[in-house]
């Protein structure tokens, strides 16, 4: 199982958005919590509805005016109960639906005022989880000098409640690897993002694992990828066919030389015999031509520029514009590859989709 939690100073940009949606596809999290989006309750139903439509999400936008906290998670993979929320923090029980282990988890975004941050300390303390709980997310405090560099010194007063609460909770930080510090303005360094665990999370018996990313492009705060055991094994995939292959030049050898291999029985087992037959030499075609198309697209294109730009100095050289030439046919073939490769790949999920949609209504017809 894997967690996140993040603090992406506003979430209404699209391009952050696209950033978020691109992570989560990427690393595959099954629950999300997400700090200081800035989102009123429009905006947060429309990113939901159009970006995030497969994944669960629960706000405190109705306490807090905007979305401090966000809880997303994955229906498909872990099952998730809303038990309490205020402006810093919401508090879920989070079950993995393949292991069956349950947690509590509170996904904190706390203020940046001591005064304020006391309703804080005081609705953790009233809460406080007896079995396995995590406390995580941006807290806005430290808990020592060691959590703060440059600036000014860190005060008793500054953590003395924080302090407080967690010697009170018995919390202490989950073993983490990455940025020690992980909010930073280019002059001042603090720690303000942890991954707080009780005594009881020993109880679990899976090894959990926290990562602080470096901030991005996106954000000053580092990322928290809490990773609870191990990720279940995939399996073998199943072969997919790519209709970019057919434009290849070696593809017509390859399906002709599979079909003339010698194969006795059935017309239906010798169908399925050669159609076998030709999996692994049209998975070494795809590795070898077509595997990372978007990298070899880019990839081409600054190798092209870079000719271009020999050949404009020396524009007599015929060597080097048959060079120029040939990079350009190369590119123009990886730039349609790449466009049926993704044609094909939107096509798949719509059907997909459609097919998720008319199951729905046929079951809806069915109980109607």
């Amino acid at each position: 199982m894997l967690l996140f939690s993040w603090n992406v100073r506003g979430l209404n940009s699209p391009l952050k958005q696209h950033e978020l949606v691109r992570l989560m596809q990427k690393h595959r999290f099954d629950v999300c919590g997400l700090l200081e989006t800035k989102l009123v309750s429009s905006k947060l139903q429309f990113m939901h509805r159009f970006r995030l439509k497969r994944w669960k999400l629960v706000s405190n936008v109705e306490v807090a005016g905007t979305a401090r906290v966000i809880v997303l998670w994955n229906p498909s993979t872990v099952h998730v109960d809303v038990l309490d929320s205020s402006s810093q923090f919401i508090h879920v029980s989070i079950r993995c639906l393949s292991s069956h282990l349950t947690f509590a988890a509170s996904f904190v975004y706390g203020y940046n005022t001591i005064s304020g941050r006391r309703s804080l300390w005081d609705g953790l303390k009233s809460w406080a989880s007896t079995g396995p709980w995590l406390v995580l997310g941006d807290f806005n405090s430290t808990l020592s000098q060691d959590d703060k560099y440059n600036g000014e010194p860190v005060s008793s007063y500054e953590v003395s409640d924080f302090r407080a609460c967690c010697s009170e909770l018995e919390l202490s930080d989950l073993n983490y690897t990455g940025c020690h510090y992980t909010w930073s303005n280019g002059t001042v360094w603090s720690k303000i993002d942890r991954v707080l665990a009780n005594p009881s999370w020993n109880n679990i018996q899976l090894t959990s694992h926290v990562h602080f990313h470096p901030a991005g492009a996106f954000s000053d705060h580092s990322g928290a990828h809490v990773r609870i055991g191990g990720r279940p094994p995939s399996g073998r995939r199943s072969f997919k066919f790519f209709n970019m292959w057919i434009e290849h030049s070696e593809y017509a050898g390859l399906i002709s030389d599979g079909w003339q291999i010698p194969v006795e029985g059935s017309p239906m087992f010798i169908l399925c015999r050669k159609l076998k037959s030709l999996k692994q030499p049209l998975k070494s075609l795809n590795k070898l031509h077509f595997s990372h198309i978007s990298e070899r697209v880019t990839r081409m294109e600054a190798d092209l520029e870079h000719h271009q730009h020999l050949l404009h100095d020396s524009r007599d050289d015929i060597p080097l514009l048959n060079r120029v030439n040939a990079l350009k046919l190369t590119l123009i073939n990886l730039k349609s590859a790449e466009q049926a490769f993704f044609s094909q790949k939107l096509k798949c999920t719509f059907l997909k989709d459609s097919d998720r949609e008319s199951s729905w209504h046929l079951l809806g017809y069915i109980s109607y």
